[in-house]
């Protein structure tokens, strides 16, 4: 067939891995990767991020951007994955949005170069309607209060321009990050389930640029929201 691939990722012998945790950056104190580590089997270090095989799901740490998510998620697919979750920051482009809130994803708009891909015609991506309800009932059940909005999602962060901020509002974008369209891209053309849970580290919305990676707050909310699923 003419549309078959050329090059095929291959599958890790003895993975027996259904779900997926995908963290594309940590905090600045490592946080994340010092509670994986605690918890891992086997952790692997690539290229790629770095892999921590955990009880009954793998977790994908320091892995930035779309082409590098998608090239190690492919492979955690080949090997038997159905579900994705990916843990992990974006900047506000909306005032109601502030540093350390909680946004849960409903629909992501490509910037990026990736999911094209995979739906040449398409720049919106959903999630998983199943998984995103499972992930907020959780949230519900432990009574933390959360935001649901859209995202943006761009290869090139440092050319988010004043204009390109006001289009975005317009659309009524909520946030910003560098690779949930294509995972959300991914999982459909793969008839896989994949999420979005955020935690808003920088904020745009005013036109200027205000970082929140050291913020007081910001390990408090990523042990709160993003433990319970890691450790889950």
């Amino acid at each position: 067939m003419d549309d078959e691939v050329i090059v095929k990722p291959k599958p890790i012998k003895d993975f027996a891995r259904k779900k997926v945790i995908y963290i594309p950056v940590d905090s600045p104190s490592r946080i994340i990767q010092k509670a994986l580590e605690k918890n891992a089997i086997k952790e692997s270090i690539t290229p790629y991020g770095r892999f921590y095989l955990l009880e009954d799901k793998v977790a994908l740490l320091q892995c930035l951007g779309a082409p590098l998510a998608i090239l190690s998620l492919e492979i955690f697919i080949v090997s038997g994955a159905r579900e994705i979750l990916l843990l992990g920051f974006c900047g506000s482009l909306s005032h109601e949005l502030k540093i350390a809130d909680i946004l849960s994803i409903s629909k992501a708009f490509s910037e990026e170069g990736t999911s094209k891909h995979y739906f040449s015609r398409r720049k919106i991506f959903c999630p998983s309607s199943i998984l995103r309800e499972r992930i907020e009932s959780t949230l519900n059940t432990l009574s933390l209060p959360f935001s649901t909005g859209t995202v943006v999602s761009t290869d090139a962060p440092y050319r988010e321009t004043k204009s390109w901020l006001a289009q975005k509002q317009k659309r009524g974008i909520y946030s910003v990050d560098m690779e949930i369209s294509a995972v959300f891209a991914l999982a459909e053309f793969y008839e896989i389930h994949a999420a979005a849970l955020m935690v808003v580290s920088d904020e745009l919305s005013s036109g200027e640029w205000k970082t929140g990676f050291h913020h007081p707050k910001l390990d408090e909310k990523i042990k709160k929201y993003f433990f319970p699923f890691i450790n889950k």
